[in-house]
């Protein structure tokens, strides 16, 4: 791996590194451990200052994993290590709040315009040509984002994320990106655990009408039948169908993984990858939800938490 700051290349002052980010996080996160000796004459002290740009490749120095900026730095000791702590451009999106009102806009014109607002760079975003009204007061660029793409993914079933790639914001469709080497226990997993929950299961929602009278309900008898009902509402919205709004609220038991494995640097959030493993029963495409990527001492390793379905980071307004 070669990890550049602005222009010079410092991987030799790196002693460790983790790289990594999840569904719920947002910002994609660099944490570098860089040798500090002051008294060392043979080392050239070297500082990261706040802001700058920081740049992780692949060792053939083309292939760019991570773009972003310091925003922490610590030192430890005066001999020793300085901690420095990089996100990606995602963080200005979590970190800046702004006001809207939103008419017979689609998700992708309202993402366009508040980052021109925010002058943040944009690549690609997702096409929904589905036009909606958002309000929003006081919340966050990114959950504008997520709000209006909730939206889209509520009328046409279309998960979204975003993503930033080359100091670029990109929304896109989940599910199109699969790694090319399978995952497996008898090649690079070296540890694994299995988790089930149903802490955040809704199979019962009742729709309302914006005076709060009832207008129907919908529920997943299965889940009802099996679990009990855990129930939330749903006020129609102008412009959707209020059933097909309704059902998109449900959720199931939640499977999780976690995989402690070899690195692999493709295997990031919101991948999928075929993964084998008698320990935990998996067996075929799971979706990445987390992921965090080490080196330390020579060795490179990746701890994984994913799930059997993909999981849209949904903002309800």
């Amino acid at each position: 791996m070669i990890v550049v700051h602005k222009n010079t290349d410092i991987t030799e002052y790196v002693s460790s590194m983790s790289w990594g980010g999840s569904r719920t996080e947002v910002a994609r996160k660099l944490e570098l451990h860089i040798v500090n000796a002051p008294l060392d004459k043979n080392i050239t002290p070297l500082t990261l200052n706040l802001a700058d740009p920081v740049y992780l490749f692949e060792d053939d120095g083309k292939t760019e994993l991570f773009r972003g900026y310091v925003v922490e730095r610590e030192a430890s000791s005066t001999t020793g290590t300085v901690t420095y702590t990089c996100y990606d451009l995602l963080f200005y999106t979590i970190k800046s709040n702004a006001t809207y009102n939103f008419s017979s806009k689609t998700a992708e014109a309202i993402t366009q315009m508040v980052c021109d607002d925010m002058e943040i760079p944009v690549g690609s975003l997702a096409q929904t040509g589905l036009t909606q009204k958002l309000i929003v007061q006081n919340v966050s660029i990114y959950e504008i984002i997520m709000r209006a793409y909730t939206q889209a993914y509520q009328q046409n079933g279309v998960s979204y994320r975003v993503v930033a790639k080359k100091g670029y914001l990109n929304v896109e469709e989940m599910g199109k990106v699969v790694c090319s080497i399978e995952i497996t226990e008898d090649s690079n997993i070296t540890s694994s655990n299995y988790k089930e929950s149903i802490t955040n299961m809704v199979n019962k929602v009742r729709i309302y009408d914006g005076e709060g009278k009832p207008q129907g309900v919908v529920q997943n008898d299965a889940d009802v039948k099996k679990y009990g009902i855990f129930q939330q509402t749903y006020t129609k919205e102008e412009g959707k169908d209020a059933t097909t709004t309704a059902k998109s609220m449900f959720k199931t038991v939640e499977k999780t993984f976690t995989l402690e494995c070899v690195n692999l640097n493709e295997a990031v959030t919101g991948a999928g990858a075929v993964v084998r493993d008698s320990s935990t029963g998996l067996s075929g495409v799971v979706w990445i939800d987390a992921d965090t990527h080490t080196w330390q001492n020579g060795v490179a390793t990746m701890s994984l938490t994913v799930t059997l379905k993909q999981m849209m980071d949904t903002k309800e307004g």
